[in-house]
């Protein structure tokens, strides 16, 4: 297991296995952690346009269990989610 700074990981876009779609950037996400075993949940990402910008547009929030995250790489993280209607 490799250890990664959360600075590292903020700097990768999120890109959906199903569809290829870019979700957002992982610096726009909040963690949702269970505070009885201190273990994250879920990620809640703001869609492309980025936080602040969602609260005067429309855009997406995805919310992306733990366990969905395939893999982190060099300039992305893969999740598999279902596709969200839009």
């Amino acid at each position: 297991m490799e250890v990664v700074r959360f600075s590292d990981l903020a700097s990768k876009e999120v890109i959906n296995f199903g569809n290829g779609k870019c979700l957002g950037q992982f610096s726009d996400c909040d963690l949702c952690i269970d505070p009885a075993t201190g273990k994250i949940k879920e990620v809640t990402l703001a869609g492309r346009s980025g936080f602040i910008s969602s609260f005067f547009t429309n855009s997406p929030m995805y919310v992306i269990p733990w366990q969905a995250i395939i893999r982190v790489g060099v300039d992305t993280i893969i999740v598999s989610i279902p596709e969200k209607k839009e």
